[in-house]
């Protein structure tokens, strides 16, 4: 029964997130869209055209990755703290809240090593 039940309330879900978005009826004109955009040029707004847009591009990528790999560390070193402060004394729990601390120091360390990177090739190719 708990199956079935789950199956229709996913199912309804799913249904009630379509109407969301077939409710829209036209482009709109404000928001996220750039302020050039027309129906007569939707590849040619924000296209990579040069190679300084591509390395810009692949810069910002490269940053945006480096702040979700931060974001990550940071948790998991919390969740570190957590696993510490609540082990009781069990070393099996110490051992992993210790392996799970180091690889979220690791991880820090790699996204300051990401952004440095990004700095660094930001002021050689001057963008």
């Amino acid at each position: 029964m708990k199956k079935y039940a789950l199956f229709i309330l996913v199912f309804a879900f799913a249904f009630s997130l379509g109407s969301v978005a077939l409710a829209q009826d036209d482009v709109p004109t404000s928001g996220i869209l750039p302020s050039d955009f027309t129906l007569e040029n939707p590849g040619e707004v924000g296209a990579i055209t040069s190679q300084q847009t591509l390395i810009d591009t692949i810069l910002r990528l490269i940053s945006w990755f480096a702040w979700i790999i931060a974001l990550a560390a940071v948790v998991m070193g919390l969740y570190a703290g957590i696993l510490f402060i609540t082990a009781g004394g069990d070393s099996g729990k110490v051992e992993t809240a210790r392996n799970i601390l180091l690889y979220a120091i690791v991880g820090i360390v790699v996204a300051i090593i990401a952004f440095g990177l990004v700095a660094i090739s930001r002021a050689v190719i001057g963008i």
